[in-house]
């Protein structure tokens, strides 16, 4: 929401997709989206199970599918936002698009990916797979008892990737400000921010050049 958002930290192309983003969210779902809480927890199979878009202290910290263990640790840390003051047993975030599991600390990280947007930011035109590994509609299902305190209880965990017609997903997108690179990421599962995650991988000490 504009209103909550420093534009003058942006670049202009940012401040038009805000802008963009406000003109087509009406003011009656604009509130809606206000109001939804900051997070889910709920207890399964004995587990604590935590859901956010980011990360427990805000909506926008990148944490990556590769990324620092502090980094990691962290998903799994109560703050001021959160439900309980307890550490997760298991988290599921979204935000980056890139679906993954992640296990350590006996603790459980899932990221769900995106029904429609997947993307992978850690591309090499020589190393790159088939696109249709990525270019899928994903989420995440958990499978246990709910409410259930008892460790003993059986629980798994599934990420979902689905074929969908991406094609007519574009056709549709007529008033997208940004068609091409609204393009790219549909199509070719390529990020169109990749310098702006190519500078927080250099910050991580990550070599992009030698992805």
């Amino acid at each position: 929401f504009t209103s909550e958002v420093d534009l003058t930290t942006k670049s202009e192309q940012e401040v038009k997709r805000i802008l963009w983003n406000k003109e087509m969210i009406s003011q009656e779902a604009t509130q809606y989206l206000k109001n939804l809480p900051f997070c889910y927890e709920f207890y399964i199979s004995g587990r604590l199970v935590r859901i956010f878009h980011s990360n427990p202290l805000d909506t926008k910290q990148f944490i990556g599918n590769i990324d620092s263990f502090e980094n990691y640790y962290k998903l799994f840390l109560p703050s001021d936002k959160t439900i309980s003051q307890e550490k997760a047993d298991l988290v599921v975030y979204g935000h980056i698009h890139v679906p993954y599991m992640q296990k350590l600390y006996n603790r459980i990280i899932i990221n769900a990916g995106s029904v429609g947007n997947s993307i992978d930011t850690y591309r090499n035109d020589d190393r790159d797979g088939d696109i249709r590994n990525t270019r899928v509609a994903s989420y995440c299902i958990l499978s246990g008892i709910l409410d259930s305190k008892d460790y003993n209880d059986n629980l798994s965990y599934e990420i979902v990737n689905l074929n969908y017609d991406f094609e007519k997903e574009l056709l549709d997108n007529k008033n997208n400000i940004e068609p091409e690179s609204y393009e790219k990421e549909i199509r070719y599962g390529k990020y169109r921010d990749m310098n702006k995650v190519n500078n927080i991988k250099k910050d991580m000490g990550i070599d992009i050049n030698k992805i």
